[in-house]
C-alpha cells in the first residue's frame, strides 16, 4: 500500500486498545486537544437503558442527541458508551471538510459575482456551516440533531433573513452539492489526512478508513485540481464513509477497514462474498455475498415488517423487528428457506449450497466495519432518503425548517432505523447461523475452532485482554495450512 502523505506527527493506534482516557490518555488524543482546544474532550454522562422501545417512538423528553441514542440503549461496541471521545472524534473529522466545504462557496460565489454574500462567509461563518450541512447530498444531510439543537437553532434564529438568501443560493444550481463535491475532493488532497492509494476492493469514488484520519482511496478519482469538482452538479460521493473514519478513528483495531491488510490475501473465491459481483441479477453468485443478503434481501423483508407494524396487524420493538430478520436470514443462509430478491422480485434459495463455516468467518469479518459505522452514523451526520419520498419527512422542508425539525427531533427515523437494523440483523443472522452449527455437531475439528472464533468476534469475547482476533486472518492461515474447503 502506497501512502503519499500524513497530516498528522504521531504514530496511528494499531496497537492495542487504549484504556479509560481518564486513567492513561491517549497520546494521539492528546495531541489533537493541543493542535484544537476547541475541541478538547469533555466527559459525557451515562444514562440507564430505557425499556424496548416501539419502532419509531421518541425516546425520553430529557434526550441528549450528543450522547444517547435512539432506540435507548448503548450499541454492544467497545468505546461506544464514551459519548465524549466519539463527540471529539467527529468534530476533529467534520470541522476541516466543513472548512474545505465553505471554501467551495466561495468559489462559487465569485463566480457568480455575488460579493454581499461572499462577505458574509468571513462576518457570519457559523451560519454558513448551518445552511450547507442542512442541505441533503444523495441521501446524507451532514447536521445532526446535536448540531442543530446545541449551535444551528440558534444561529439561525439569529439571522433568519441572511440564513434564508444563503439557502437560497445553495439551493439554485446544485450549489450546495458543487460545493460539498469540491470539499471532499479538498480535503482528501489537502495533507489533512494520511491517504493511501489502492484499485483492487476500492469501488470508485470510495473512501475507505483504516485508522485515525488514515483513508484509501483509488488515486485516479483525486486527480487534478479541485475546482473542477464545482461543475459537476451530482453528488459524487457517499458521505456515509466519514461515519466509516469516526469509527476507524474511535479504534483502528477494532472498527478499522481491513480489506488491504488481510482482505487480498484471500482467494477471488471469498473475495467475491465482500465485492457482491451480479448481485442485482436474478441469479446473483454467491447468493450470500454481503451485497446480496444487506441490499437485495434484508430490504425487502424490513419494509413487509415495518409496513405490517404501520397497518397495526405486527407490534414491533427495534428489538423484535431485528430478531424476526435474522431469524429470516438465517432460515435462508441454512437453506431452510428462501427470500425474495429485491432487484429481480426471484425467490432465492441455498438449499443445494448452504453457507460453510468459512465463508461466515469471511462475511462476519466485514460485518465488523460495515455495523459500526451504520451505528455511529447519527453522531456524525442524519441519514434521508431519495429526493421525493416521503419517508424523509425533511425532504420538502426549507433549511431553516429542517434545523428546526432536527434539533426537536427524538426519535429515529425511517432511512436511519432501516440501515442499522438491516445491518444488525445480518451480524445477529450470523451469530444464529454459527450457534446452530456449533449444535450441530457435525463439524470438523477445524470448522469447529472457526466458529467458536466467529463467536468470540461477534461477542467481543477477550479482545482487550488477547486483542482482536482477525477472520481474514484465520481463515488465510487456514488455506495455506490446506485445512480450508
Amino acid at each position: 500500500m502506497n501512502v503519499i502523505h500524513s497530516g498528522s506527527s504521531w504514530p496511528l493506534a494499531f496497537g492495542r486498545p487504549p484504556q479509560d482516557p481518564d486513567l492513561d490518555p491517549d497520546p494521539v488524543i492528546a495531541a489533537y486537544e493541543t493542535w484544537l482546544p476547541r475541541y478538547r474532550l469533555t466527559a459525557a454522562p451515562l444514562r440507564p437503558a430505557e425499556t424496548q422501545l416501539s419502532i419509531f417512538k421518541p425516546v425520553s423528553i430529557a434526550y441528549e442527541p450528543s450522547s444517547w441514542w435512539l432506540d435507548g440503549h448503548c450499541p454492544a461496541h467497545p468505546h461506544f458508551e464514551n459519548a465524549g471521545r466519539i463527540q471529539f472524534w467527529v468534530k476533529t473529522i467534520k470541522q476541516p471538510l466543513l472548512r474545505y466545504i465553505i471554501e467551495g462557496c466561495e468559489l462559487l460565489l465569485e463566480r457568480a459575482g455575488n460579493k454581499a454574500l461572499t462577505r458574509s462567509i468571513a462576518q457570519n461563518n457559523a451560519l454558513w456551516r448551518a445552511a450547507v450541512s442542512i442541505h441533503k447530498y444523495g441521501v446524507i444531510y451532514l447536521a445532526t440533531r446535536s448540531d442543530c439543537r446545541e449551535e444551528f437553532l440558534r444561529i439561525v434564529k439569529s439571522n433568519p433573513k441572511l440564513f434564508d438568501e444563503i439557502d437560497v443560493f445553495l439551493s439554485a444550481d446544485q450549489n450546495a452539492t458543487r460545493a460539498i463535491n469540491y470539499g471532499v475532493h479538498r480535503l482528501v488532497n489537502s495533507g489533512t489526512l494520511t491517504v493511501s492509494h489502492e484499485t483492487y476492493l476500492v469501488p470508485p469514488r470510495a473512501i475507505s478508513s483504516i485508522g485515525i484520519n488514515h483513508v484509501v482511496v483509488r488515486a485516479s478519482d483525486f486527480e487534478g485540481d479541485s475546482i473542477c469538482l464545482l461543475d459537476e452538479p451530482s453528488a459524487v460521493w457517499d458521505l456515509h464513509d466519514f461515519a466509516h473514519l469516526t469509527a476507524a478513528s474511535l479504534s483502528p483495531e477494532l472498527f478499522g477497514s481491513k480489506y488491504f491488510s488481510h482482505l487480498t490475501k484471500l482467494p477471488r473465491k471469498l473475495t467475491a462474498l465482500i465485492r457482491s459481483p451480479k448481485m442485482k441479477t436474478a441469479n446473483p453468485s454467491p447468493r450470500c455475498s454481503d451485497g446480496v443478503i444487506f441490499s437485495e434481501l434484508l430490504t425487502p423483508l424490513f419494509a413487509a415488517e415495518v409496513e405490517a407494524a404501520r397497518r397495526g396487524s405486527k407490534a414491533h420493538t427495534y428489538l423484535s423487528l431485528t430478531e424476526i430478520l435474522a431469524n429470516k436470514l438465517a432460515d435462508y443462509l441454512m437453506g431452510r428457506c428462501k427470500l425474495q430478491h429485491l432487484s429481480s422480485g426471484k425467490m432465492l434459495s441455498m438449499e443445494d449450497e448452504p453457507i460453510t463455516a468459512v465463508q461466515l468467518a469471511v462475511l462476519l469479518q466485514n460485518k465488523s466495519y460495515e455495523l459500526t459505522a451504520s451505528e455511529i452514523e447519527q453522531r456524525v451526520l442524519t441519514r434521508g432518503g431519495p429526493v421525493g419520498d416521503t419517508n424523509d419527512d425533511l425532504d420538502n422542508l426549507t433549511g431553516a425548517k429542517r434545523i428546526e425539525a432536527l434539533a426537536r427531533c427524538r426519535r429515529w427515523r425511517y432511512f436511519e432505523v432501516r440501515n442499522t437494523i438491516k445491518h444488525r440483523a445480518h451480524k445477529l443472522a450470523y451469530k444464529k447461523v454459527a450457534e446452530r452449527m456449533m449444535a450441530d455437531c457435525t463439524q470438523s475439528v477445524s470448522d469447529k475452532a472457526l466458529l467458536e472464533c466467529i463467536l468470540d468476534v461477534i461477542d467481543y469475547a477477550s479482545w482487550e485482554k488477547d486483542g482482536v482476533c482477525n477472520l481474514w486472518q484465520v481463515v488465510t492461515d487456514e488455506e495455506v495450512s490446506g485445512r480450508c474447503p
